[in-house]
């Protein structure tokens, strides 16, 4: 692990609806060195939405406050960004409102010269104002393919990140094929997963949650956001096929589920804290990544398949190349009528053992794990980085 070192770190929004792969290790590198976690908010333009309203005022309030302490070796900083990329003179003016900011929040903190680590290329300006020891980028998306994106600009700055990173980190082949031409620092980095977590699911003897209590079994589960990548036209399909099946869909919905309301097995639960998440995956009978293959999609990795995994569960999924890799542990369909077979013959063929070799399989797949390799990299490409 990383030891003794100071790390800006741009990543998602602490405290949004989900933990990432950017809270998990974050968390992990901040227990041997001091970290000040950036919310890199403002990626996207925002739009008239009371969501989007509220988190403008929320951003605003806190831009000028100092970091704020939130755990042994982490503070938590939130730098005012404008959200509007495509032109130019605001871009000018961020790359000046965030030089400022976060260079007076590396005073307030004590640091000197530290590892920039970004997770999100629309602070890339950070690369020519922040005097650093070197720069790491972890990709996690296709980002310019993201909803409500301005692509065009954010090429432009993810371009910008890859030239100066020192080492690239991402989570799936595809992408690492992709980085690795403008960086040839750049090194497949698979998710870990919080196994202890997710474990819950299949070693505790949770009660069934009480907005779950007049659900029938089988239920066919899924947890995270309710997003555009999210094909609601297969959920139709299997909802009116398997008529006798409940999905159980939990997350924030971000996008119209009406054309779903006139089914009475399907159940929207909306969002749920993480801490519970487990108590709910243990009555899930089967786990579902129902998504439509974008290019995001493509490109992807999807966290919640190993923490589906880690709690026991079969689990069914579109052709995700990185999910085709789990072989007899996942159930892999290419069309609506092959989905609805697998999710069949995952409720038919589950049983302990099966159960049993989930779990065990995703034991090597921890995050500290995962963690220790990158640091190792790290410390490799980043002249003077200690890594003990």
């Amino acid at each position: 692990m990383l030891k003794n070192e100071q790390i800006i770190y741009v990543g998602n929004d602490w405290f949004a609806d989900n933990r990432t792969s950017s809270h998990q290790i974050a968390r992990l590198l901040a227990a041997n060195n001091t970290l000040l976690y950036v919310e890199a908010a403002g990626q996207r333009a925002p739009k008239a939405s009371k969501r989007d309203l509220r988190k403008i005022v929320r951003k605003v309030a806190k831009a000028w406050k100092n970091p704020v302490r939130l755990e042994s070796g982490m503070y938590l900083y939130s730098p005012l960004i404008l959200p509007f990329h495509r032109y130019r003179a605001v871009r000018r003016l961020n790359k000046m409102l965030l030089a400022r900011s976060i260079n007076r929040a590396c005073r307030k903190v004590g640091f000197e010269r530290p590892i920039l680590w970004i997770i999100l290329p629309h602070y890339a300006s950070l690369v020519d104002t922040i005097r650093r020891k070197g720069t790491v980028y972890y990709v996690v998306d296709e980002y310019a393919a993201m909803p409500d994106v301005d692509p065009e600009r954010i090429r432009e700055m993810e371009r910008l990140v890859l030239e100066r990173a020192d080492v690239v980190f991402t989570i799936s082949e595809e992408l690492t094929e992709r980085k690795s031409q403008m960086n040839r620092n750049t090194y497949f980095s698979p998710h870990g997963v919080d196994t202890s977590h997710f474990n819950r699911a299949h070693t505790e003897d949770f009660p069934k949650p009480s907005d779950m209590a007049d659900v029938p079994s089988p239920i066919v589960g899924f947890f995270g956001l309710i997003e555009a990548w999210l094909d609601l036209d297969l959920i139709e399909y299997l909802a009116s096929k398997r008529p006798k099946y409940s999905f159980v869909l939990i997350g924030r919905i971000a996008r119209d589920i009406s054309q779903l309301k006139k089914y009475p097995n399907v159940f929207f639960l909306g969002q749920r804290r993480y801490e519970d998440i487990p108590s709910y995956l243990k009555y899930f009978d089967v786990c579902v990544i129902p998504f439509k293959l974008t290019d995001v999609i493509v490109n992807s990795n999807p966290l919640k398949l190993k923490e589906y995994l880690a709690g026991g569960k079969p689990v069914v999924s579109v052709g995700i190349g990185e999910v085709r890799k789990y072989g007899d542990l996942v159930y892999v369909a290419d069309t609506y009528e092959q989905y609805a077979q697998c999710v069949d013959k995952a409720l038919a063929e589950d049983n302990p053992a099966r159960a049993a070799a989930r779990v065990n399989a995703m034991e090597k797949e921890s995050w500290p794990s995962k963690v220790e390799l990158i640091s190792e990299r790290v410390a490799r490409h980043i002249q003077g980085v200690r890594n003990e």
